[in-house]
Order: structure tokens, then C-alpha cells, then sequence
């Protein structure tokens, strides 16, 4: 296949790196910072799955850089959250093909919508990422993994064959992977899992262990998570498990311990100087419950003190 990953952070090198190692034809379009020692040295993977490297990834740093011919089969979106609107613009021009795929592997909620006003709903897939890495210029390395990468699409009109084939691919490739037909339900449940853990992680600096052994920080954790549930059930979203008792139980015994040692994505973003996706998180939970008429102090809170930490360290909103 002929693949362009579109925001080629750690998730996105994880990925494109991958396919590339498996055979895939692909090309990565991010930073230079990063992408720059890409093309001179190639892409070093290191940690769970392996150490590799990988020398035939294409790169480019600019849409414009990218060769659009032969069509791409799939495009990954990996951008972060608040670049997704951005991000959206170039795509009808990058797919090509009318057979090209759009497949989003993002945090948070509002990327389907947004990519979804570019791009026909019937070529949008959405993948669930509960792995872990961290980038360096030409290097990632994966820290931890709860569960498989799983990708589907909300739209009945989508393919389910070509989400079987891409799964299928990162499976072969070496990244746990299988296709499902509820991926919202899926991606919710990320959703929860990111709402209680980032921005606790991002404020107290912490990883994900930690917050479980502190008391207080447990307590947000189960106000976040019954906020959470209350919005969902308001909207009429359904959720796994059924009851926030239930999630709660779930990430306490397995979730946390599973990725105890890592660190949030939003705490390396702060630490970089770059904005946090908490509005797509904990600031998506508020805005829902806005629209529902409820209260959700704790999702407030967490959203108010994220912004105020990148406030304080002069981070550049965007």
C-alpha cells in the first residue's frame, strides 16, 4: 500500500515506520525538526516492540512537498487535536484517488467532525491508539501499551474491507492491531481513559502510577469519570463499560498499572512549549455538558489548571 502519515509525532512515526519496515510505500509529513534527520539517517524505533531501523521512509515537511503520484491508498491523520481543522484543508488534494482512505489516529473528541467537513463521511475510518512513545529528531521510542490499535469507521457507507486490510497491516507490521465495528464506543472509552489521566499527569508532573497512589488524585480521577458518564448518558452515547463504577474499576486494576511508568502526551507537549489538547478532552466534556444543562466542576477544573500551567510557562496557543 501507499500510505502518508500527516503528522508524523510519536504516534505517527510509530506507525508510518512500521509499515515502511513491513514493505508499505510511505511517506512522513511533519516537523523538520524531526523529519530532517529522518531523510539523513533514517528512523530509529526503539522499546517494546523491538529495536529497528528503517531507511526507506519518504519524508516531507511541507504539503506541498509531498508526490502525489502514484494516489495514496490511505492517508493517517496524526496530527494533534487543534491542528485538525488545518490539517483538513490540503487533504481532497493529497487523497487524489477516489478509491484514497482517510484513517484519524487522534486523542480526543471533534476530529471526525472536523476532518468530515473536507472529506465525504463514507472515507473516513477513525483508529483508537492506547500505546505510548516518545519522540526524538529521528527517534521514537514505545514506552508502554494497554490494548490493540483498533480501526473502524462511524459511517455505514465506509468500506469495512479496506478497515480490515489496514488493520491487518499494522498487525503484520508488528503493532498489535485488529478492525472493529463499534469504534466510538472505543474511542469514548480512550476519551475517559485520556479525561482522568493527562492533565492530572501534566499538572502534578507525574506518571500514571503515581496519580493512583495519591488519594486526592484518585478522588479527580472518579469525578471525572462519573462527570463523564453523566454527559454521555445525556447525549445518549453509549458506553464500555456500561456504568462509571465500572470504567473506574476497569482503570484502576488494569488500565493504569498497564502504562504505570508513562507519562502524558500533554505533559512532553507542555514541557516542549507547544499547546495541550485538553480542549478536546476534559474542555469537550464541559462543552457537551453545557449543551446538556449539567455541572462538571471536576472536567472544569482540570481544563482551567491545565490552561493556566501553559499560561504560566508561556506556551503559544494555536
Amino acid at each position: 500500500m501507499r500510505i502518508l502519515v500527516m503528522g508524523a509525532g510519536a504516534v505517527g512515526s510509530v506507525l508510518g515506520g512500521f509499515l515502511a519496515k513491513a514493505g508499505h510505500d510511505v511517506t512522513l509529513l511533519g516537523r523538520a525538526w524531526h523529519l530532517d534527520v529522518v531523510r539523513r539517517q533514517g528512523l530509529t524505533i526503539t522499546g517494546l516492540w523491538g529495536e529497528h531501523r528503517v531507511t526507506t521512509l519518504a519524508v516531507a515537511t511541507d504539503p506541498d512537498e509531498v508526490e502525489r503520484r502514484p494516489g495514496f491508498d490511505w492517508v493517517l491523520v496524526c496530527v494533534k487535536a487543534y491542528q485538525t481543522a488545518e490539517a483538513a484543508t490540503p487533504l481532497p488534494d493529497l487523497l487524489g484517488s477516489p478509491a484514497s482512505l482517510v484513517c484519524a489516529f487522534q486523542n480526543g473528541l471533534g476530529n471526525y467532525e472536523a476532518l468530515t467537513q473536507a472529506v465525504a463521511p463514507a472515507r473516513v475510518a477513525l483508529g483508537r491508539v492506547i500505546f505510548g512513545a516518545d519522540l526524538e529528531p529521528g527517534a521514537v521510542r514505545v514506552t508502554v501499551c494497554a490494548d490493540d490499535v483498533l480501526v473502524g469507521a462511524p459511517d455505514p457507507r465506509f468500506p469495512r474491507e479496506r478497515a480490515v486490510q489496514l488493520a491487518a497491516a499494522l498487525q503484520a507490521s508488528g503493532i498489535p492491531s485488529r478492525a472493529t465495528a463499534s469504534i466510538l464506543i472505543e474511542l469514548w472509552a480512550k476519551v475517559l481513559y485520556n479525561c482522568a489521566l493527562n492533565g492530572l499527569s501534566t499538572l502534578f508532573e507525574a506518571p500514571y502510577g503515581r496519580l493512583l497512589e495519591r488519594e486526592p488524585a484518585r478522588r479527580v480521577m472518579a469525578a471525572v469519570i462519573e462527570e463523564a458518564y453523566r454527559v454521555a448518558a445525556a447525549h445518549r452515547i453509549k458506553l464500555k463499560p456500561a456504568t462509571a463504577k465500572a470504567y473506574r474499576e476497569l482503570l484502576f486494576t488494569r488500565l493504569i498499572p498497564d502504562t504505570a511508568a508513562h507519562q502524558s502526551s500533554m505533559l512532553q507537549d507542555v514541557r516542549r512549549g507547544h499547546p495541550t489538547e485538553i480542549e478536546s478532552l476534559n474542555g469537550a466534556i464541559v462543552r457537551l455538558a453545557q449543551q446538556a444543562k449539567l455541572a462538571v466542576p471536576a472536567n472544569a477544573l482540570v481544563t482551567r489548571l491545565v490552561h493556566a500551567k501553559e499560561q504560566f510557562l508561556g506556551v503559544v496557543q494555536k
